[in-house]
């Protein structure tokens, strides 16, 4: 449906308003309007991304300042989104409680791995080996480059798509209250994000706030502080806030007579991407160590790699006055390397010719492939030597939170402070996992993993390296009731009618997986059960 202004939305009667254009939005909104429902997406953004409301922190070294993880525009965040597809796994999935059977989550894995760009999953290669701490043929795959929005235009676009409402911010909540039944949500109050305006009000039987993890809790924080006695009563709300712990503390060393490139992105059969990575298994996850590690080149600049292409790439960077200093690990407080002589990257180039050679080929395909701005593929070296990085999981802390910030008036956004940090607990299961894929690698004689530190040096390394802010979890979290949740099994707010939450916000636990499928995949379930709790309301306006 076309993009309409705030006076049209106003004008109509929505079988569903969707707030927020990110990947739960979009999936949310297009699943009920190709099943013939009348769907109003908004967003507080444009068609390019800016940057979205600030907040305090209380440790900035361990959140990421929200102009950096937040982004205004239609598609949401999916603008600054990696692209990398890994389902929530069983076993941690069952340890933590979801008011949901595994199974009606992965019902949805597929599906939602292909909105994104991927491909179906080949459950084949799981390893139900429950002796051992770690899976070491785990596969995680990749989506496409780009926001959701941009992927989806044609469907958005079409007359069976939603109508688009963007740069409309929605500062609250219109609800309806009724003796003997619980109050009763029918659509938003919202106004131009750029302009001074009187708030206009937007009807819908059901309204779902999929704005992440910070955004969502800023808009219902305020209208809870509003209304405590509708809202009162969700006392979970913004507590929880969780993320991940991502960085590199060692390097792996293959066996000379492994071919490293299957570790590293490489082209599947169905003409996507997929790499084999180190993932905790049933044993692991019960045991608290819950994350997975892939192989990842050496910054060009350290000659260490022996790579001769990465080598030439620096030396390219050099001569054309580029900067070429990157993370070695991806999320996380970035690193910093040391340049290394000129001459040590001669040696490189000579002394590598033959695994040059051979890399050229994948190299070659990665640049061409039209869905990716950037293939990251694992470039042989001579000595078979690659970090380690890895993406663990963060315990629940209620401590970590999101509040509001001085004033709440009935006609804008709150400002919000962040409470967030990661555990002692948090760190020593990233060190325990290190050391328990030490000893399992070693067995398996798949490869042989060295820490970069001292053992007396292991808890600070990671400390220093533990910072998010993107992956937004929790604030909303599901649950069996009111005492220790937000939302129910079908992210349905507890003790409100016509009210749910799509998106990060709903996560139970973190888990170990970057979280982008599994908030897909909850958005198409959620889509699905409201259709099928009624009919639509309305013939869909052309």
């Amino acid at each position: 449906m076309p993009i309409i202004d705030l006076q049209t939305a106003a004008q109509r009667d929505y079988d569903a308003c969707v707030v927020g254009s990110g990947p739960a939005g979009i999936a949310v909104a297009l699943t009920m309007s190709e099943n013939g429902r009348s769907v109003l997406l908004i967003d507080a953004g444009g068609e390019q991304p800016t940057a979205g409301p600030s907040a305090e922190r209380s440790v900035p070294s361990a959140h990421s300042p929200l102009n950096e993880t937040n982004c205004r525009a239609f598609g949401g965040t999916s603008w600054l989104w990696g692209g990398r597809i890994l389902p929530f796994s069983k076993p941690e999935f069952e340890r933590d409680a979801w008011p949901i059977s595994y199974d009606e989550l992965a019902a949805h894995h597929d599906a939602a791995a292909i909105f994104l760009g991927g491909s179906a999953f080949d459950t084949s290669v799981a390893d139900e080996n429950d002796s051992s701490s770690f899976d070491l043929n785990a596969i995680e795959t990749l989506g496409t480059d780009g926001p959701v929005s941009r992927r989806h235009a044609g469907r958005l676009q079409a007359l069976t798509g939603p109508d688009i409402l963007l740069s409309t911010v929605v500062v609250g909540l219109l609800m309806q209250t009724q003796e003997g039944s619980d109050p009763n949500c029918i659509g938003v109050r919202a106004c131009p994000t750029q302009q001074t305006h009187a708030p206009i009000a937007l009807h819908a039987r059901v309204t779902i706030i999929a704005s992440g993890g910070v955004e969502t809790a800023r808009l219902l924080l305020a209208d809870q502080a509003r209304n405590p006695n509708i809202f009162g009563h969700l006392t979970e709300l913004g507590r929880g806030y969780s993320g991940h712990l991502t960085g590199s503390i060692a390097h792996i060393t293959f066996p000379k007579n492994t071919d490293s490139r299957v570790f590293g992105w490489r082209t599947a059969p169905d003409g996507g991407f997929r790499r084999r990575v180190f993932r905790t298994s049933k044993r692991g996850v019960m045991d608290g160590m819950n994350m997975f590690f892939w192989a990842k080149n050496h910054p060009e600049e350290d000659a260490r790699h022996g790579s001769g292409i990465l080598s030439a790439k620096y030396l390219k960077s050099r001569l054309l006055g580029r900067k070429t200093l990157v993370s070695a690990a991806g999320l996380g407080a970035p690193e910093k390397p040391t340049p290394t002589s000129i001459m040590s990257h001669l040696s490189n180039l000579l002394g590598d010719l033959p695994t040059t050679l051979r890399a050229l080929p994948d190299l070659l395909r990665g640049r061409r492939h039209p869905d990716r701005r950037q293939l990251d593929h694992l470039i042989p070296n001579r000595a078979n030597w690659f970090k380690l990085c890895y993406h663990a999981d963060q315990t629940r802390n209620l401590s970590n939170r999101i509040t509001l910030s001085g004033n709440v008036d009935d006609d804008s956004l709150p400002e919000i402070k962040i409470a967030y940090d990661f555990s002692d607990i948090d760190i020593q299961n990233v060190i325990n996992g290190h050391k328990n894929l030490e000893t399992v690698l070693d067995q398996s004689g798949v490869a042989k993993l060295t820490f970069d530190f001292a053992p007396e040096q292991l808890h600070n390394a990671v400390r220093g390296k533990a910072r998010d802010g993107y992956h937004q979890l929790g604030t909303a979290r599901m649950g069996r009731d009111a005492t220790e949740s937000v939302v129910d099994g079908n992210c349905k707010m507890h003790g409100i009618a016509g009210l749910y939450i799509a998106g990060s916000s709903v996560f139970r636990s973190a888990g170990s997986a970057p979280p982008t499928h599994t908030i897909v995949a909850l958005a198409m379930r959620l889509a699905h059960h409201i259709c099928g709790q009624d009919a639509p309301r309305q013939q869909r306006l052309h």
